[in-house]
């Protein structure tokens, strides 16, 4: 690895991330962080040399880690465990467990004993590894273990805590779970309201919100932040998605901003779930009517009982031929009369670009050997076939243009003058004059027929 960029990342990152993993950790659980592979300096990508979305559990025995690869690394993955959050400063003490080639994305291990350990999986170069340690995106932000004698049932995927949450001591976590407690949750009308007690001088406090129940601190990186709630209050009115059953979490936010997060089911996090009974609307907003658009998506109105298969209505809505009164026909033979002899409108020429008889690559090759396979050789009714299919993928604007104009010529050739007449109304921007003589002939077609 280049020494300068080493330095850099050193500097500019892992030592930031030594001194201030505390608040870097709070912010990084309250949703708040831009992943790093993500941003962009002067308009070109930052270089990313380690895998994203780190997820490690238990299953069994063994501890797995999955992870999202890195476009930047091209010589595979080194995992390391450590008893300790891995860092550029302890990273020697650390022990590599395994290597996985790029495209893998996971790594399944069995540890020597129940010991808790942290997990970090580091990219890797023709110089050697990347030292990059970034808690949940390459590195594990707490301690796992394998339970000592037992299995986690098969198919399930646990994550162990340590008893001081996330390695911090335990007078903290003691301290936090003081400041908040007594929470409880329960619907009212088109809301949950959340109660609980707060000690004087507790601050400002961060409800997070779940669909599981959040049991510890690894539980709160499936939930979301629900609200920032203001000093002084014991309770808040939430609003969330009618039918579902929400699971809450209230943490002191200096404590969280310390790099303290204490999870207590039944003191600052509640062990029952509460619930917006289905079909519930906000308060203030009108009571949709049958014939209205409903909220958030249109549904259908029948106004007929369906009890059987049968259609719901099988009477002809077309309008029914009738007679034309004496002075309508005259006018209309009149009208005729004026036209003169209507104009014979021929079938244009059928019209290929020279460049797509040739057979070169880019995205055009497919188009053009359609062209070249079928159109070119008079088989129009398995071109615009094959049109079709080659439409049903996104391309660019000006293929898309291209094998529209192909399609309508091919479409007309074959006698669909209807569906031809829109392809070349699609064609028209990118091919007007070429699309104006087919469209003539076309609407004088359908007019004969």
């Amino acid at each position: 690895m280049p020494a300068l960029w080493r330095k850099a990342i050193s500097s500019d990152i892992i030592d930031t991330m030594d001194t201030k993993f505390r608040t870097f950790l709070a912010i990084a659980l309250i949703g708040m962080i831009v992943p790093l592979g993500a941003q962009e300096s002067g308009g070109s990508p930052v270089f990313a040399p380690y895998p994203s979305h780190l997820r490690v559990g238990v299953r069994n025995t063994a501890v797995l880690l999955t992870w999202e690869d890195s476009p930047d690394v091209v010589g595979g993955y080194v995992i390391y465990r450590h008893v300790e959050l891995p860092t550029a400063d302890n990273f020697g003490d650390a022990v590599m467990i395994g290597e996985a080639s790029d495209g893998v994305g996971s790594y399944e291990y069995t540890p020597p004993d129940d010991g808790l350990y942290y997990y970090a999986v580091l990219g890797r170069s023709d110089s050697g590894v990347y030292e990059v340690f970034i808690p949940l995106r390459n590195s594990s932000l707490v301690g796992i273990s394998v339970p000592a004698g037992g299995k986690v049932e098969s198919g399930d995927t646990a994550s162990s805590m340590p008893t001081a949450a996330s390695g911090q001591s335990a007078a903290a976590s003691s301290r936090a779970l003081q400041a908040v407690g007594g929470i409880s949750a329960h619907n009212d009308v088109d809301a949950i309201v959340v109660s609980f007690s707060a000690a004087e001088n507790t601050g400002r406090l961060v409800l997070y919100r779940a669909t599981e129940a959040i049991k510890n601190p690894s539980s709160i990186l499936n939930a979301v932040v629900a609200a920032l709630i203001a000093p002084g209050s014991v309770s808040f009115r939430d609003y969330p998605v009618p039918g579902i059953a929400y699971y809450y979490a209230v943490v002191p936010e200096k404590e969280l901003l310390g790099g303290i997060l204490a999870i207590k089911p039944g003191v600052n996090a509640t062990t029952t779930a509460a619930s917006v009974p289905a079909g519930s609307y906000r308060i203030g907003l009108p009571e949709p009517s049958p014939s209205s658009r409903s909220i958030p998506l249109p549904y259908l109105v029948l106004t007929k009982t369906l009890s059987t298969a049968s259609p719901v209505t099988t009477q002809d809505l077309s309008p029914a031929p009738r007679e034309l009164k004496p002075e309508t026909r005259k006018a209309a033979a009149t009208l005729v009369s004026q036209a003169g002899t209507p104009v014979v409108i021929t079938m244009p020429k059928v019209t290929i670009f020279p460049e797509d008889l040739k057979s070169d690559g880019g995205q055009e090759y497919t188009l053009r050997s359609i062209i070249t396979d079928y159109f070119a050789k008079g088989l129009y009714a398995d071109a615009a076939e094959q049109l079709t299919l080659y439409l049903s993928l996104p391309r660019s604007n000006a293929v898309t243009m291209l094998a529209h104009f192909y399609r309508g010529q091919a479409l007309a050739l074959s006698g669909s003058w209807r569906e031809a007449f829109f392809e070349f109304l699609r064609a028209q921007d990118n091919y007007y004059l070429e699309s104006q003589i087919w469209m003539e002939c076309v609407l004088a077609k359908i007019r004969e027929g």
